[in-house]
């Protein structure tokens, strides 16, 4: 089973990935540069923290599932906007 500890501290860690992020994904968005190595970073940063909580999930209690569940969606949601600001700032460099 899952620890309290191990749980908090994957949240912890989460929320410090996806504030990362999301630092990154605005500063594409002011100012419209192609993303760097640290967009890139964050980006491998909340793809590592799905592989944890993926890794958790085995081992965890059913409260524990529906929080990790919960954190697993607000990463994802982070992961998923990169991806697509990503893309469309590609477009955007190509016209």
């Amino acid at each position: 089973m899952a620890t309290r500890d191990s749980i908090e501290n994957m949240v912890e860690v989460a929320k410090r990935k996806m504030e990362a992020a999301r630092e990154q994904l605005e500063q594409a968005n002011q100012v419209g540069y192609q993303p760097n190595d640290e967009y890139s970073q964050a980006q491998l940063g909340l793809e590592e923290a799905e592989t944890e909580i993926q890794k958790l999930m085995h081992s965890a209690n059913h409260q524990q599932k529906d929080e990790l569940h919960r954190l697993h969606l607000q990463v994802t949601q982070v992961l998923n906007d990169m991806i697509l600001d990503h893309e469309d700032l590609g477009e955007y460099k190509q016209q």
